[in-house]
């Protein structure tokens, strides 16, 4: 074969083979550094890689981060959804990302120093999108940040648990005071406990007909986690601009206090019609309808997900003009009202 008949291609398609290359290299680069090198020690006594750190959170058995399983496969559909402004941008490397590289190379080598496993997710989310952007350059890490940015519900934070699940516990103790004496049921709060209020006519004491304490796995914890990674992509699959994508993911934690709510007063009632074992149980042995009411909540959040979803992207300015319409319309007085009007005396003129 002669040089003049060996064909090279073109600029843009060699571009791309030598991006997918690199990129291929890069995943491999990563999975070495993150589940195949012991990096920290985690809660335990011996180092462990990153990946097997968050893995054993995710399957464990409170199923607290099992909704994380979920990520990579929502990440692959986010980038699917892109397939076509992907294939038509133009692939051009920034070195800006090299430098973002060597900074998440350092948070990953301090993270190792300090045997700190959470600096080890920092680095991953780093690392991930300075590679995007060196490989690819701008217009690839444009129409991929929302994949990029929603990797960090891969990553399991159960310190969070002590910071959020208590003041969760307080909010939804009183919450569920509040609701409960509107409905007419006089209830009292006794620290995280909810509590019916005595009663000295018919001589029962506090707590005589319910008692319901409202215990970590029942703050919320649990489901705000999954709920806010539910609501960003919802939102991002739902919702056309920014805005309204934002607004979608900040209702979440409102919506997930309100399920809750929901299945706090849902338990109540059970408690008070059918005992605290029937309705409750234990918290080592829950009874069918404490695991029952779970799914209230995210009924509950979903449900208003959707309302929130169909508000937003409601045409009010035509709302309004019809409701202005049908307002005057209904105001202006109708032939049978017109004639009962007129005074007996009166006459038309002709």
């Amino acid at each position: 074969m002669t040089l003049s008949k060996i064909s090279l291609p073109p600029s843009e398609s060699g571009q791309r083979l030598i991006a997918w290359a690199t990129l291929g290299i890069s995943i491999f680069v990563l999975a070495a550094l993150y589940a195949l090198t012991p990096y920290a020690s985690g809660y335990g006594a011996n180092l462990v890689t990153v990946l097997h750190f968050a893995g054993t959170l995710w399957s464990a058995d409170n199923g607290d981060w099992q909704h994380c399983y979920l990520v990579p496969f929502a990440v692959g559909a986010m980038v699917y959804f892109k397939r076509k402004e992907l294939h038509l941008a133009e692939i051009q490397a920034s070195w800006t990302g090299l430098g973002v590289v060597v900074f998440g190379l350092f948070i990953y080598w301090l993270g190792f120093r300090a045997d700190n496993i959470y600096l080890g997710y920092a680095s991953f989310q780093i690392l991930s999108g300075g590679l995007l952007l060196w490989l690819c350059g701008w217009t690839w890490t444009r129409h991929l940040f929302f994949a990029w940015g929603f990797l960090v519900f891969l990553y399991p934070v159960p310190f969070l648990d002590n910071m959020v699940a208590f003041p969760l516990r307080m909010v939804m103790s009183e919450a569920s005071v509040g609701v409960l004496n509107l409905f007419g049921m006089e209830a009292i709060k006794v620290g995280t406990a909810i509590l019916s209020a005595p009663d000295q006519l018919s001589g029962l004491k506090t707590g005589a007909r319910f008692s319901v304490d409202v215990a970590d796995p029942c703050s919320g914890i649990r489901s705000l986690f999954a709920l806010m990674m539910v609501a960003a992509l919802y939102g991002y699959f739902t919702q056309p601009g920014t805005w309204r994508k934002i607004v979608m993911f900040l209702c979440a934690a409102p919506l997930a206090v309100l399920g809750n709510l929901a299945r706090i007063i849902m338990l109540t009632f059970g408690t008070i019609a059918m005992g605290s074992e029937v309705a409750i149980g234990t918290l080592d042995d829950p009874s069918f309808l404490h695991m029952l009411s779970g799914f209230l909540v995210f009924i509950v959040a979903l449900t208003g997900l959707i309302g929130i979803g169909k508000l937003l992207n409601a045409d009010w300015p035509r709302v309004f003009s019809n409701l202005k319409t049908l307002t005057k319309s209904s105001s202006r007085p109708g032939p049978a009202q017109a004639a009962s009007n007129k005074s007996p005396n009166s006459h038309d003129e002709y």
